[in-house]
């Protein structure tokens, strides 16, 4: 979550501002225009701070951990769950991250919901891979993205035969 208006800012935008500040994300989307614009590629860890955790006298940040860690900033306000508005080209985003491996699923539950687990827990949940809120990494302080419905986003996978046409 860019912390920004989706009526206002575009994703290109927000891309661009958020390198511009040292802390890009992969893709930046905007749910009400379905614009996408990828900033990283999927190889390269992202300049956002994630979350840091101390184990065995150093701290270790989540996002250089040894699997796909893939971040997605929504441009929206925390205040207006971007649930409750249109989720223009999620299912091709949602697809792609299944490309590189993250299933479908919360394993920590729905974001904004997290805080009274321990950061053991948190820790042995995030180590399952899957979708997570920024509030639900290990060590993390934000409280991004607010409460969204994750029923929203992880919308099922189209079945062959039933595809769209892509144009662009």
């Amino acid at each position: 979550m860019t912390g920004t208006d989706p009526d206002v800012w575009s994703a290109r935008e927000e891309a661009v501002r958020l390198v511009k500040e040292g802390t890009a994300a992969h893709l930046v989307w905007n749910p009400r225009t379905g614009a996408v614009a990828q900033a990283l590629a999927a190889t390269r860890r992202s300049d956002l701070p994630l979350g840091r955790t101390e184990r065995f006298d150093r701290f270790v940040d989540h996002g250089d951990e040894g699997r796909v860690c893939v971040v997605v900033a929504v441009v929206s306000l925390e205040r207006e769950p971007f649930t409750d508005g249109p989720l223009l080209e999620l299912r091709a985003i949602l697809e792609w991250l299944e490309s590189w491996g993250v299933a479908r699923n919360w394993p920590a539950g729905p974001p904004g919901r997290w805080s009274a687990h321990s950061p053991e827990e948190r820790t042995r949940v995030w180590a399952k891979g899957g979708h997570f809120g920024h509030d639900q990494v290990p060590g993390s302080r934000s409280t991004a993205p607010g409460r969204v419905d994750p029923e929203h986003v992880l919308i099922e996978p189209l079945t062959l035969g039933s595809r769209p046409s892509v144009t662009t």
